[in-house]
């Protein structure tokens, strides 16, 4: 996907809350590289500290974390309010699908296997944002 043709992110703000270093730091580039703004967590604490300070439009999660697991992060996050990120669109990442099928949780906004493929999480986010090339994002997804 070229720079020319990537939705613009700019309206987002995103939190990544991945445990290995270099899928939180690709994941992050990716979702940089359309404008979001990201913040990034190593675990479900750190995500929850962040969550309560600012609020996002999207956070994507790893299912397999060490203590909490994004399920658990997920449930948490529900029970917050609208404007605490509790209405987040919410993506799933996961190397662990045999442990966290797709079809045994709800919630999510999207779900992917790692390795996550680039072209298809941003367009998978565009999607959700109902955002196309060339299209800023707005606050609000529906």
């Amino acid at each position: 996907m070229s720079i020319a043709t990537r939705p613009d992110f700019s309206a987002l703000t995103a939190l990544v809350v991945e445990d290995d270093l270099d899928s939180r730091e690709f994941l992050g580039a990716v979702l940089r590289s359309c404008g979001a703004q990201v913040h990034e967590a190593d675990n479900v604490q750190t995500a929850k500290e962040y969550v309560s300070t600012l609020t996002f439009n999207l956070i994507v999660t790893d299912l397999a974390l060490p203590g909490e697991d994004g399920t658990a992060f997920l449930k948490w996050l529900r029970q917050q309010p609208h404007d605490k990120s509790g209405a987040a669109a919410v993506v799933a990442v996961t190397a662990y699908y045999e442990k966290y099928p797709p079809s045994g949780f709800s919630g999510w906004a999207a779900y992917f296997q790692k390795p996550v493929e680039m072209d298809q999480f941003v367009q998978t986010i565009a999607a959700i944002f109902h955002i196309s090339a060339g299209t800023k994002a707005s606050a609000s997804r529906g």
